[in-house]
């Protein structure tokens, strides 16, 4: 299973906490409906004076502070940390099954909660977050099923909320995954979109054993399209780019990213490139796909490539490189082509890769 991502669902800042911070907004929602089930408790309890639910009520009431404390961590460190979201995803179901475990009967009302943190725990954090909040799901029905008086005696309640739980968990993992992926795709050429090229640029700069010294970013723009759009419609003009995507994913080797950045813009993210002569036998094999472009559904067209080409060891002596100046080094190389004429490549300097 993949790693907890950076990203968090789209949608508007819940009770003040940014999307952008999944794990503040977690703990705003610990909060606030661990509040709300404490009053249901604290009324439970009022009606009812059962031992049951007033255990469950003092589980609850240390879900509140426990909620408090992950909101307070989180605002004194917004950093992503690993360690802590991995315990505060373990956390989560380990103090519900406890509720369980306590409550017995009366706290079967909170049984919805196992499957609100399987969705908090997959679609802000991912996959890895998403197994093991399953895992700890499945390990506390065992438990429940083999210790607690009221399932064991309801044993198949047990067995349908496990394979519910493994079910929904399954489900959701499938989904992030093709939702992940969606949105790191392009959706008319299926290559890349900004966002992966940027982690993929983020990862190279991350090694420590020079591999990034031995990568080249390649900026490719279309010369030439904007007339087959007007001559012969968006129809041909988006034919063109996919066709011309795919002849680079075809040409292109093993462990390039590709990526399409929007319009008529096309980046190659090439790695084991040593050298500058490397880099032009790339650029060549580009400027050799579009020379081959006669024809797009029918309709002569005339296309060519300008291409800015930003090697990363040029920038090697700048501790603070990062996407953004590399994406503008290699688009001023690539302007700097286009003034030479139509299918011409230019290198960034070190001087245009110095961050801003």
């Amino acid at each position: 299973m993949g790693s907890a991502d950076s990203h968090s669902w789209p949608g508007h800042a819940v009770f003040g906490a940014s999307s952008e911070n999944p794990e503040k907004e977690q703990a705003v929602l610990r909060i606030a409906l661990g509040t709300v089930v404490l009053l249901a408790y604290l009324a439970a309890n009022f009606i009812s004076h059962s031992r049951n639910a007033y255990a469950t009520l003092v589980v609850v009431a240390f879900y509140v502070i426990f909620g408090v404390a992950t909101y307070v961590a989180v605002t004194v460190a917004p950093a992503r940390s690993h360690p802590r979201l991995a315990l505060t995803t373990l956390a989560d179901q380990t103090i519900l099954m406890t509720a369980l475990a306590v409550g017995g009967q009366a706290a079967l009302p909170l049984l919805w909660v196992v499957f609100w943190f399987l969705v908090g725990a997959g679609c802000r954090y991912g996959q890895r977050m998403l197994g093991l909040s399953c895992a700890v799901a499945l390990g506390g029905l065992a438990g429940l099923m083999l210790w607690q008086p009221w399932w064991r005696a309801n044993i198949t309640v047990g067995l349908g909320m496990a394979f519910s739980v493994a079910g929904t968990s399954l489900y959701l993992a499938v989904l992030v995954y093709r939702l992940k992926k969606q949105a790191a795709t392009d959706p008319l050429t299926g290559l890349s979109n900004r966002v992966r090229l940027e982690q993929a640029i983020g990862r190279t700069l991350a090694t420590r054993d020079g591999e990034a010294g031995r990568t080249t970013l390649l900026l490719i723009d279309l010369d030439g399209f904007k007339e087959v759009n007007d001559t012969h419609g968006h129809a041909v003009g988006d034919e063109l780019l996919r066709s011309f995507a795919t002849a680079l994913m075809s040409r292109m080797r093993r462990g390039d990213t590709l990526a399409r950045l929007g319009g008529d813009e096309f980046v190659v993210l090439a790695q084991h490139v040593y050298d500058k002569q490397g880099a032009l036998a790339i650029a060549d094999s580009i400027h050799a796909i579009l020379s081959n472009v006669r024809t797009v559904g029918g309709h002569p067209v005339a296309v060519s490539g300008s291409i800015g080409v930003c090697m990363l060891a040029e920038g090697a002596g700048f501790a603070t490189l990062d996407a953004r100046t590399l994406m503008r080094a290699a688009d001023s190389a690539m302007y700097r082509a286009k003034t030479r004429g139509k299918g011409q490549t230019a290198f960034a300097d070190a001087a245009e890769m110095q961050p801003a």
